[in-house]
């Protein structure tokens, strides 16, 4: 029993009078000898559902009704006359708040948990007690009464409902923070630091694999997953530092409890399993050894369900002095895995898309680009920042019959794969009109009108620069894209002025193209607007910040790059940002 907690003074439960009265009372109840009114107060007492006990200075027991007399387990005989701690020994504490009653005469109001003498299972009760000091009329202090009821129901349902708001808050941060992010390792990584040391000393998030095991198995078979996220409790020793890299392949054998809980999409909690277990459990024999060595006793295996399939699975694991997971613990892990696992299937989904279109962008803009003579180029790609998708980005350097060189900088609408596609289409459709000895404007007339009969379900805006260096001339046409750049030997930076034309894709034509003076060493930066667009800022003061660059003509073409990002490029964008410089040389170019 442990020790009762005080709150504040209660009034005292019975009227004035004296000790010694209420005393002959109890002892005359059985001889017919009472008043009246001793006797109802008697038939009272021993009639209510409260436990009452009146104890002399010495807390020896004057009178307890039945109540109290069947929740010590003994006859009222057994009690009067006999201290209190001599006839219940559990009741140190209570006998001490007694004690500090009759010293201080301010009457106190406990709680107390226990076990009654006759509980059949050890599970804690609850007691209300209130005490107060008797006196009398004189002011000689006769004892102290006590009145207890049990208040174990009503903590049972405070605790009940304390708990499920616990777990409804627990669940709901889970999936918040799992479900904030659309990096599925970043997700995995939440769910594993919410989970240790929390719940458990070891966690971690093994997914289906895009190049292994794509989908879960029906029946249990060797999977190979990705581990994505692990976490250790503090204290956790060194050899679990191998087990610990995100990332790795995992291969499980069919027997596995991860096969199983894949296979059959119900979770698995295994309490100090035999070796034999263990070793089944285990991918390879070097784990095995390694699971010994951390001391894990416990080891839970949980799926993570999106629409009806798994997407991976969880493991949490207990070590040490940790106690076994509890069916209460398993069923909580469950809820938790349940609501962490719409997130992180979100997350698997937009990395995996956002992954195939970065390779797609990243794999057409790496095809060789050449320019034609006397111009050199240099070029940069940098994809959104975490969290965002991959546009539609491209940029192209096509060498012309006559020495002259067509560039192209264009950007898809929208994001992901299949704005990655509109791109590659867009940028061959552009390279096929090219060859055709098109000006700027009647080619992005043309590229218009195609794109719009092929019903593209992508518009793209586009820039083109059609260089001849021997002329010393450049011609220009945009289709809704952000102007050039243009710094020219000796002058300041300045952006083309071009009129803009709609977007290609959208069928409306009217396009112009404008001539630009083109003196040797003449540098043209073209870009996408990831590099000057921010939102909640107007287009325009991005624009002006690119203008007043610190750019010389005359600079390596990738220092001028750096310059720009470095001045421009925020360090997570919301869009990709493509640049494309081009310088025409001052000297012939050599032999080809």
């Amino acid at each position: 029993m442990t020790h009762p907690r005080l709150s504040a003074p209660s009034a005292p439960f019975l009227p004035s009078g004296t000790l010694r009265e209420l005393s002959e009372a109890a002892r005359a109840a059985g001889t017919g000898q009472v008043p009246d009114e001793r006797w109802t107060a008697r038939r009272f007492l021993d009639g209510t559902p409260a436990a009452v006990a009146v104890l002399d200075a010495d807390l020896r027991y004057l009178y307890l009704n039945d109540t109290l007399a069947k929740l010590n387990g003994l006859p009222v005989e057994e009690h009067l006359g006999r201290p209190m701690p001599e006839v219940i020994p559990g009741s140190g504490p209570s006998a001490e708040v007694a004690r500090e009653v009759l010293r201080t005469g301010l009457p106190q109001t406990v709680v107390f948990d226990g076990r009654a003498p006759d509980d059949k299972v050890d599970v804690p009760r609850w007691w209300l007690g209130a005490f107060h000091r008797v006196e009398g009329e004189d002011g000689e202090i006769l004892g102290v009464a006590a009145v207890v009821m049990e208040v174990t129901d009503g903590i049972r349902q405070r605790e009940s409902l304390r708990r499920a708001q616990e777990r409804l808050e627990l669940l709901e941060e889970t999936a918040a923070r799992v479900g904030r992010t659309l990096d599925a390792a970043e997700a995995c990584r939440a769910l594993t630091d919410l989970l240790v040391p929390r719940f458990a000393d070891y966690a971690a998030v093994d997914v289906l694999d895009p190049e292994g095991t794509r989908r879960a198995p029906a029946t249990p078979v060797p999977v190979r997953l990705r581990r994505m996220a692990v976490a250790a409790a503090p204290g956790t020793p060194e050899p679990f530092t191998p087990v610990t890299r995100s990332g790795e392949v995992i291969f499980h054998q069919a027997s596995s409890s991860m096969s199983q809980v894949l296979a059959g999409h119900k979770p698995v909690v295994l309490n100090r399993p035999d070796d034999d277990t263990v070793r089944l459990l285990a991918p390879t024999r070097q784990r095995l050894e390694r699971y010994r060595t951390l001391e894990l006793h416990s080891v839970a295996y949980l799926p993570l369900m999106v629409g009806g399939e798994p997407v991976g699975a969880v493991i949490v694991g207990r070590r040490a002095d940790s106690p076994e997971f509890t069916p209460d613990d398993a069923e909580l892990l469950e809820l938790l895995t349940a609501r962490a696992a719409t997130g992180i299937g979100h997350a698997l989904r937009y990395t995996h898309e956002h992954e195939t279109a970065l390779e797609m962008q990243r794999a057409f803009l790496a095809s060789p680009r050449i320019p034609g003579p006397g111009v050199e180029i240099a070029s940069r790609y940098l994809p959104a920042g975490r969290g965002a998708e991959v546009g539609g980005d491209w940029f192209d350097a096509v060498a012309l019959p006559s020495g002259r060189t067509l560039l192209v900088v264009g950007d898809v609408m929208g994001h992901g794969v299949r704005a990655a596609a509109a791109m590659s289409e867009y940028r061959s459709l552009l390279r096929a009109l090219a060859l055709q000895g098109l000006a700027p404007d009647r080619l992005l007339t043309e590229a218009d009108r195609t794109a719009h009969a092929l019903d593209l379900d992508r518009v793209a805006t586009c820039v083109l620069v059609l260089l001849d260096p021997a002329a010393e001339l450049a011609v220009l046409a945009t289709a809704g894209h952000v102007p050039p750049l243009v710094v020219r030997p000796g002058t300041a930076p300045e952006l083309a002025d071009l009129p803009v034309g709609p977007p290609l894709g959208t069928g409306f034509g009217g396009y112009e193209s404008r001539h630009c003076p083109l003196p040797p060493g003449t540098l043209l930066l073209a870009y996408t607007d990831g590099l000057v667009e921010r939102r909640g800022e107007d287009i325009d003061t991005g624009l002006a910040a690119l203008a007043h660059a610190p750019v010389a003509a005359g600079n390596a073409l990738p220092d001028i790059l750096n310059t720009v990002l470095d001045r421009l490029a925020p360090a997570n964008s919301e869009d990709d940002v493509t640049l494309l410089a081009a310088r025409t040389l001052r000297e012939p170019p050599g032999p080809r």
